[in-house]
């Protein structure tokens, strides 16, 4: 008979994912995922199979837990999608310049480091940059019906536009943390919707 688990399953996935987002998936070492996690060997190979599932599991976790709310969360914080918008733009910001710079973005970093040819992991980043994407057309389209954003131009490319821009953003925050630079990316960026 199986003895129940003595951990919380989402925690774990949370430590995991502060490891693979500071070392990377070929940086992270299983022992490094041990001691993050406070797991031994045969308790995270039970349960998460191998460190591949692990990685792929923390993926979707971050999906599910950041990705997906991040950015809606913030833009619902205004009533004007707009400022919604450069609302995401500006906590980024903050959170770059007010941290570590160089820890960069866990869906960016692992997608510096994911062969094209591996489907899961691609899928996995793919859903986490849809989800951003999504949270902006939703802003799009919610600013055109207002006459807060442009409406002649499309809400998907301008949606993909802001979520490319801000991935950049985040990027060149790794090297360059200066908020000048990384303003002037964010206003340029929210041009567009003039």
């Amino acid at each position: 008979m199986a003895r129940p688990r003595q951990f919380d399953a989402d925690e774990v996935l949370d430590k995991a994912t502060g490891v693979f987002w500071a070392k990377g998936y070929e940086g992270a070492h299983l022992s490094d995922l041990l001691q993050a996690t406070g797991l031994s060997k045969s308790s995270l190979y039970e349960t998460f199979g191998s460190k591949r599932e692990l990685y792929l599991a923390s993926l979707d976790r971050y999906n599910e837990q950041v990705a997906a709310k991040t950015a809606s969360g913030l833009i619902a914080k205004r009533d004007c999608p707009r400022e919604g918008i450069a609302e995401v733009f500006d906590a980024f910001i903050d959170n770059i310049t007010g941290r570590d710079p160089t820890r960069g973005c866990f869906i960016n970093n692992s997608a510096g480091e994911t062969s094209p040819t591996d489907d899961k992991a691609t899928a996995r980043l793919t859903r986490g940059r849809e989800y951003l994407e999504d949270a902006f057309y939703e802003a799009v389209v919610r600013g055109q019906q207002m006459d807060r954003i442009n409406r002649v131009k499309d809400p998907r490319a301008l949606a993909r536009f802001l979520a490319s821009s801000l991935h950049g953003l985040l990027v060149t925050g790794k090297s360059n943390p200066g908020r000048k630079v990384l303003r002037d990316i964010a206003d340029t960026s929210l041009s567009i919707l003039d």
